[in-house]
């Protein structure tokens, strides 16, 4: 029995085509209103959805998401097909190569089908999961829909058109139409997995002869003929809903209604054409291998980029496997080899791999020698951090810091020696690393240059600063941490240094409204704090140096120099009783101090404690005999 029509479009590929230019217009005007207004929607695109999972930022983004999925979940997957810019840049190079007299043949492979699953639940889930499992909390939620900086989250003009090429023209020729789809993309996943509770998707009648027209029209690389065959209607996840099959089907035996989901339908067959396993295992392997070695290259390429170009590096791995271990073989149409013998154009892909092949193993060598290097320079973080704190003039390295100094130094040497693009950071990590082993001329030359091609790196700032330090250029050290506290307002550490440089020029008050505005950025800085308060002791307001003081000891009750200093303070404004106790706990916290003990036992005598004051003095003899004069203090 015929069952009722449903919806049979007459010439689907011209609408969807006008809704595809569509899509591109709104993006090139949402992109202008940008620039002329300065401020608009945060990016309507699907990664931006991250930040929820990442910071519990809800952005335009995910909404969108959220809602293509769940429109996906009752109508199927129409967005792809009718709404991605990246399915009309693959439908244009199948196009345009079907035109040049090249159609596109699929690459079917189960293994690399998962990578858009697994890309979807690294980029939207896993950090949440990881918070949880770290016992971090996932609140709170904020909602940020309007940005100043559009183009923050985009990559540059050269990384756009590369990734342009790469996931449409070289994807489509070696993977197949909607090769990105079908291996690369994770919004894809998100929607393949909301298609499948869909009930609206592609149906067929008793009219259907098996002619196989409607698979050979598909651009989704859907089997549609078996499908529909076998279940009476399209269960594949991958279907995007063009429709051509339905519009070319010479019996009018397809059409677009709702009935049953195909949840619980299709799956585990092995399609006609699959890679046998130890070609999945090459595919995945490779992936697996090209992906380490393109994702972040250069601090260039991007997440999803990296997916397209690990992606194509397998299939055509692939290929080369098949030439070299079968009778015959095939690049898309193109055969490559004929009987166990090669052609011409046999001849011609290998020579094209040798320096695919070798790009590979340069960036891969590249990217392990980049994670050596970083590595070992994250390990020298507390001696960066131990290195701003100006008031020492030198930073004593033990043996051992030393030799991760020298290391990590001679790491990042070799990745700019085999690098031949420099990663923005290398010449920034090397200045720091040749301060901290005493060379100042390569630190400010290597700085310098840095800071030309990053102006806006807080960390070069505070390079450049620490150096302006040690030649005491207090004016030129001031302005430089200001820069910091301009490109880093909510950074405790610019204001932290230009508050002390301003002190060490003998501008207190300057230094004290510094810390002020510092602790009004970041409140819970203990060490803008401790500085506030010697300023203020400086200044001679020591009631509430005092007060400070006190504060920084209720945050954290371990700071022994806060402690010293409290108590100082209180004896220096004549309040003896009240700084003996306080004096007494920092000698309990550092009992081997001896210079500690002598100012505890100072405060003792103007407490008129006497005997104690001895006791201190004595203990500190003990600790260093050249005190010994200390005993006067008793006459």
């Amino acid at each position: 029995m015929i069952q009722p029509p449903g919806l049979r479009p007459k010439n689907p590929s011209f609408w969807r085509t006008i809704a595809l230019i569509a899509v591109h217009v709104v993006m090139i005007s949402h992109f202008a209103q940008w620039l002329l207004q300065g401020v608009t929607l945060s990016p309507v695109e699907p990664s931006e959805g991250m930040e929820f999972a990442k910071h519990g930022i809800v952005n335009t983004g995910l909404v969108f998401f959220v809602t293509a999925i769940l429109v996906t979940a009752v109508f199927g997957r129409f967005f792809c097909g009718w709404g991605c810019h990246l399915v009309a840049l693959q439908d244009l190079s199948r196009w345009l190569l079907i035109k040049t007299g090249i159609k596109p043949r699929p690459l079917r492979s189960r293994l690399l089908g998962l990578v858009p699953l697994v890309a979807f639940v690294y980029m939207f889930l896993w950090p949440a999961i990881y918070k949880v499992a770290v016992g971090e909390s996932l609140g709170p939620v904020t909602a940020s829909f309007l940005t100043s900086d559009f183009w923050a989250t985009f990559p540059g003009l050269v990384v756009a058109v590369l990734t342009f090429a790469v996931c449409g023209f070289a994807v489509v020729f070696v993977l197949g139409s909607k090769g990105y789809c079908t291996y690369g993309c994770p919004y894809g996943a998100a929607f393949g997995l909301a298609d499948r509770v869909a009930p609206v998707r592609v149906r067929v009648t008793d009219a259907c002869r098996g002619c196989a027209t409607c698979t050979s029209v598909c651009t989704s690389n859907v089997r549609v003929h078996e499908e529909v065959r076998d279940h009476g209607m399209v269960v594949d996840p991958g279907c995007m809903k063009c429709l051509d099959c339905v519009a070319n089907c010479p019996n009018d035996a397809l059409y677009l209604g709702s009935g049953r989901p195909a949840l619980g339908r299709g799956g585990g067959r092995r399609r006609p054409g699959s890679l046998t396993w130890p070609e999945e295992i090459v595919a995945g392997g490779v992936f697996i291998l090209g992906f380490y070695a393109f994702r972040g290259l250069y601090d260039l390429v991007p997440f999803l980029f990296s997916l397209g170009l690990a992606a194509m590096l397998a299939g055509l791995v692939v290929v080369l496997w098949r030439l070299v271990r079968g009778r015959d073989s095939w690049l898309g149409p193109i055969r490559l080899k004929s009987g166990g013998r090669l052609r011409l154009s046999g001849w011609l892909f290998i020579v094209v791999m040798v320096p695919v092949v070798a790009l590979w193993a340069h960036s891969t060598m590249v990217q392990i020698l980049d994670n050596r290097g970083s590595g070992l320079y994250r390990e020298t973080g507390e001696l960066r951090r131990a290195a701003l704190d100006f008031q020492k003039r030198s930073l004593a390295l033990t043996a051992g810091e030393r030799r991760l100094v020298s290391e990590a130094r001679a790491a990042l040497r070799r990745l700019q020696r085999w690098s031949p693009v420099d990663r923005a950071g290398t010449e920034l990590e090397l200045g720091w690393l040749a301060y901290l082993e005493g060379d100042r001329i390569e630190a400010k030359s290597r700085v310098d240059r840095a800071l030309a091609r990053e102006p806006a790196d807080p960390q070069g700032h505070l390079l450049a600063a620490r150096l302006l330090v040690d030649d005491e250029r207090w004016q030129d050290a001031a302005r430089a941490y200001a820069r910091v506290v301009e490109i880093a307002p909510a950074d405790p550490i610019g204001y932290l240094g230009l508050g002390a440089v301003l002190g060490s020029d003998g501008q207190f008050e300057r230094a004290n409204r510094v810390f002020l505005r510092g602790l009004t950025a970041a409140p819970g800085s203990v060490d803008l704090r401790y500085n506030l308060a010697l300023s203020l002791a400086l200044m001679g307001d020591l009631d509430r140096s005092i007060g400070e003081f006190e504060r920084v000891l209720e945050m954290a009750p371990d700071h022994l120099q806060a402690r010293e200093n409290l108590a100082g303070v209180l004896a220096g404004s004549g309040r003896f009783d009240e700084a003996v106790p306080v004096f007494e706990e920092a000698v309990r916290r550092s009992p081997a101090d001896p210079e500690l003990r002598i100012m505890a036992a100072r405060a003792c005598l103007g407490a008129g404690r006497r005997d104690r004051a001895a006791e201190h003095i004595e203990a500190a003899i003990r600790l260093d005999p050249s005190l010994g004069a200390a005993r006067e203090l008793l006459d």
